[in-house]
């Protein structure tokens, strides 16, 4: 009885790897941060709606995040659904570049600000859905393999196929170029549907009744919250996690300051899709041996990386040195990188010092109350790069990521010494 299940998680692993690639070619050629905020400079939409396409996605994943894990729970069987959310964002993402095609400018506007929210609804109860799934179908010593596997392999076909479009399309307007980019991720969304829905799903022992579904409502999320911020771990957390917020705004608005000046090139978006997808190939390995080292040091890498490139990128902007667009897409590089090994620390550092206990409820609300300072902060540097110009808003940003560094060397100490937060509460 235990060989059958066993044999069809392992046909799932190449299965698996093929479906996370297109996933991430998907996101990497229709990314929300790098491709929508391009393609909304190119059409000449404020800088304010550019700026705040970021905060929609994350106000709509917040929404999803609150009431849609007790759902996903009591399906059955989930591959049908996670083909049909692929199937979804595809049909969003197309809409949204025919809109940009062959619509006014108040049609645009809306397309925008529907289709990110709808697409940030989608994407995060597809995010919740399929670690659902690899959890029941995919045996633990293979989901970090299929992991990485999926970025190397996303990454490199990303590059691949960005470089032949635009061989393919060099005598197109840079707008229909831009637009076939997003148009292909979109293809990629439906070739993906179609690989999840030849998976084997285990449906033994996944049925609702044998889960717990999450209760969640927003009484229950501030009890749980004042619980956990009464205690000095997860002050410390929070303040560590929120110090990373600003670095994890640098790939959209360092995306921005590229689209305002490069978006009329036809390469432009071309190159800003291939950067991150290169740094993809880059991030994964890199990090994963320097944390084995030092998630600490991992940190401060990563914030300062984001600091130093941000620094970079304002003085040849303000020099007028930044004419071509390959600076923008090293800057944008570096970024996700960055923001990559920010996101991997966090999470390493987070369980190294949650309670087994509380890391459920606590992963909840640390991530609901980084979303919501994600959504105030884009808000304010959407504002700031309306009303000046995006150049104040990477200052802002690269500013931030040296007060992250801070915070990191003041609360996060190396290992066997005692955090700057405990020693005050202890004193």
């Amino acid at each position: 009885m235990e060989e059958h299940p066993r044999q069809s998680d392992h046909r799932n692993v190449p299965l698996m790897t093929g479906q996370g690639a297109l996933s991430v070619m998907a996101w990497s050629m229709a990314s929300p941060p790098i491709a929508l905020t391009f393609l909304a400079v190119s059409m000449e939409l404020p800088i304010f709606l550019a700026g705040m396409l970021v905060s929609i996605r994350h106000a709509a994943g917040t929404l999803a995040d609150l009431f849609a894990p007790g759902a996903i729970a009591r399906l059955p069987r989930k591959k049908t659904a996670l083909a049909q959310l692929d199937l979804m964002m595809a049909t969003c993402f197309i809409a949204v570049v025919l809109v940009v095609l062959y619509g006014g400018k108040s049609t645009i506007v809306l397309a925008f600000v529907v289709g990110i929210f709808v697409i940030g609804i989608l994407e995060e109860i597809k995010s919740l859905m399929i670690l659902e799934f690899l959890g029941d179908n995919l045996p633990s010593q293979d989901r970090m393999r299929v992991s990485y596997w999926q970025k190397a392999i996303g990454g490199a076909a990303t590059i691949a196929v960005v470089l032949l479009l635009h061989q393919l399309s060099q005598d197109a307007p840079a707008l229909t170029r831009h637009s076939l980019v997003v148009g292909f991720g979109a293809v990629c969304f439906v070739l993906s549907a179609l690989v999840v829905i030849s998976l084997h799903e285990n449906t033994k022992g996944t049925n609702a009744a044998g889960k717990l579904a999450p209760v969640r409502s927003t009484p229950e999320f501030w009890r749980n919250a004042a619980t956990l911020l009464s205690e000095a771990w997860f002050r410390k957390y929070i303040l560590v996690r929120l110090a990373f917020v600003l670095a994890g705004l640098s790939v959209p608005f360092f995306a921005l300051i590229a689209a305002e000046a490069h978006h009329s090139s036809t390469s432009g978006l071309t190159a800003l899709v291939a950067s991150s997808a290169a740094a993809l190939l880059v991030a994964a390995p890199m990090w994963r041996a320097l944390n084995e080292v030092s998630t600490r040091r991992v940190m401060i890498a990563s914030s300062a990386m984001v600091a130093i490139s941000g620094l970079c990128l304002i003085i040849l902007h303000a020099k007028g040195l930044d004419h071509t667009i390959h600076l923008h897409a090293a800057s944008l590089f570096v970024a996700t990188i960055a923001v990559t090994g920010l996101g991997s620390a966090r999470t390493l550092y987070f369980m190294d010092i949650a309670p087994p206990a509380q890391r459920i409820t606590a992963q909840a609300v640390s991530k609901t109350i980084a979303r919501l300072a994600i959504i105030v902060f884009s808000i304010g540097l959407a504002a700031l790069a309306h009303t000046n110009s995006a150049t104040w808003a990477v200052i802002v940003i690269a500013l931030g990521s040296f007060l992250a560094i801070f915070v990191i060397l003041t609360l996060v100490d190396t290992p066997g010494k005692p955090d700057a937060l405990d020693q005050k509460t202890s004193t």
